[in-house]
């Protein structure tokens, strides 16, 4: 559902081009750049020298906030090659959603050139929400690129319960998603954020025998305990909340019976923007009722 592209740093030698691309990349577009090679961003720098001061400059400064639209990748480079060379043969071991480049003289299906992109191409035209069976794999593997490539993590479920096994499964599926395959970019938090519904010896006595086995080991996952204000926000909504965007469920991130699906939508920038202050402690919506932290001991494959 987050697709990677290869950019040809050429493409982005002008202002106008630079702002058209960047702008549909992003989490909350389901699209993001690969970091293809290591030194993308230098082989950008290096295309600007036609560029007016002013123009360069401003390229510049925008090129050191792209980091969240874009995503590591282990790749091989022969340097013998040019980009889109390199870019072709990459593609062929490790594909890439698509190429996009200044021309295709090969030819290729999955080329496209910058010049003539559209959204009407089966490859650039990207969908941001999703129909997906109510199982722990569906829905873990629905969102499994944003959360391998996050450093923050917030769960958002105020009926979550620790004594339901159709709650725990999810985020065992979740967590697991989380810590494997990730492209070397550590796991600093994870949250989940709940509802007061149940005594708070029995929620917190529930966590501690039924959580630490379905947390990867080296994980420690803090659970913070909400209850909406009188005339303010509800809380209701269910979302999984990351520093690089985010998602949410029309059901919840607990699993259903067979043949029940959900509808997962990648929420765009202003909202996630408003839901992220709203749970990231910058100005929450609701009055804290306690928390408590439980540290993973399974051990992951």
């Amino acid at each position: 559902m987050i697709y990677e592209y290869a950019l040809e740093p050429i493409l982005l030698n002008n202002w106008k081009d630079f702002r058209y691309f960047t702008e549909k990349f992003g989490v909350p577009n389901c699209r993001l750049i690969s970091r293809y090679p290591k030194r993308w961003k230098k082989m950008v720098y290096d295309n600007l020298k036609t560029c007016g001061e002013i123009e360069r400059k401003r390229i510049e400064e925008n090129l050191r906030l792209i980091d969240e639209r874009m995503l590591k990748r282990q790749h091989e480079w022969d340097n013998h090659q040019d980009w889109l060379s390199n870019a072709e043969g990459e593609h062929i071991c490790r594909p890439f959603r698509a190429i996009l480049a200044k021309t295709n003289p090969n030819h290729l299906d999955f080329v496209l050139e910058g010049d003539n992109i559209d959204e009407t191409h089966p490859l650039w035209n990207v969908c941001t929400s999703r129909i997906v069976q109510r199982d722990a794999i569906g829905m873990a593997a629905c969102v499994a690129p944003l959360l391998r490539i996050s450093k923050d993590i917030l769960f958002i479920d105020p009926h979550f319960g620790p004594e339901n096994l159709r709650h725990r499964r999810p985020f065992e599926a979740f967590l697991a998603a989380a810590v494997q395959g990730r492209p070397g970019v550590p796991l600093m938090k994870v949250e989940v954020h709940l509802g007061d519904n149940a005594p708070s010896d029995f929620f917190k006595e529930t966590c501690k025998q039924r959580l630490p086995q379905i947390i990867p080991k080296e994980i420690k996952v803090r659970f913070i305990r909400w209850h909406g204000r009188e005339g303010g926000e509800r809380f209701h909504n269910r979302y999984i909340l990351t520093e690089r965007g985010g998602v949410s469920f029309g059901v919840g991130l607990d699993d259903g019976p067979p043949g029940e699906t959900d509808e997962i939508k990648f929420l765009d920038i202003d909202t996630f923007q408003y839901r992220w202050r709203q749970y990231s402690n910058t100005e929450p919506a609701f009055d804290f009722i306690d928390e408590l932290v439980i540290e993973g001991k399974r051990d992951m494959p």
